[in-house]
């Protein structure tokens, strides 16, 4: 069963699906908050059944490659990461501008922020917040919100989220002995197109590749009982817990 409702029926139709005997995928952001997050979840243990967050740019194979160069130590220890997912839109009659249904950009496009923090950090534990702005709509969503943060008193982050600056998708991840970060192609959606990854002084390329039907395919072989990839339950409720930390603070 694949969900892509707004972000407030998610609780209700993943509950129902997995109640039903069905495996889940369901979309991002999986819970409006941990709270949801985690039971859903614990419904999916209960059941027996498989839930899996549809963040599909993680199945990519440059996200993948990123992931194995840090922890490859080719650019030593991480020292900071550097990312932004902006845009701008009317949005008319969109859910993502209601409160009411989780709208706002931090749940929106910061989520695939938060778990390239989790997806490269292992625990990614200990989020101290050192600066956030946040921009506000007449609805009462963020329109922006502009964080940096510490991570396990190590790793300094910066992530800004926004539908209301210029379109910018960046990812860039700077350790003791150099740098990995994206080139062409967008950081977070590259879907059917070519992209580029520079890890130091190289880059490599990669082909077009539809992360979407990856993800799927890969869900689908762990359901069969093959192998395949999938983001963990644990990388999940750790996003929710971050963006629960970043939208409560004031």
């Amino acid at each position: 069963m694949y969900i892509s409702l707004s972000n407030s029926q998610h609780l209700e139709w993943v509950t129902k699906s997995l109640e039903a005997g069905k495996h889940v995928l369901c979309e991002k952001p999986l819970g409006l908050n941990a709270t949801e997050t985690e039971a859903m979840f614990e419904c999916a243990s209960r059941h027996d059944r498989l839930l899996v967050e549809a963040v599909w740019g993680r199945w990519h194979p440059r996200f993948a490659r990123m992931v194995e160069v840090v922890a490859s130590g080719a650019i030593g220890a991480i020292e900071h990461i550097e990312t932004a997912f902006t845009f701008t839109s009317e949005m008319t009659d969109n859910y993502r501008l209601n409160p009411a249904m989780g709208g706002g950009a931090l749940l929106d496009v910061g989520c695939y922020q938060a778990h390239a923090w989790v997806a490269l950090i292992a625990g990614a534990t200990a989020l101290e917040i050192s600066e956030l702005s946040r921009v506000v709509g007449p609805t009462g969503i963020d329109l922006t919100t502009d964080v940096s943060v510490r991570i396990k008193n190590s790793v300094t982050a910066h992530a800004v989220s926004s539908f209301a600056l210029p379109s910018q998708q960046q990812f860039i991840v700077r350790g003791s002995l150099g740098q990995v970060s994206t080139e062409a192609g967008e950081s977070f959606t590259t879907w059917n197109e070519t992209c580029s990854l520079r890890i130091n002084d190289a880059v490599e390329e990669f082909a077009a590749t539809n992360a979407f039907i990856e993800m799927v395919e890969n869900v689908s072989r762990v359901i069969d009982g093959d192998e395949g990839w999938m983001v963990s339950s644990a990388d999940s409720i750790r996003v929710a817990q971050v963006l629960d930390q970043i939208a409560r603070h004031p």
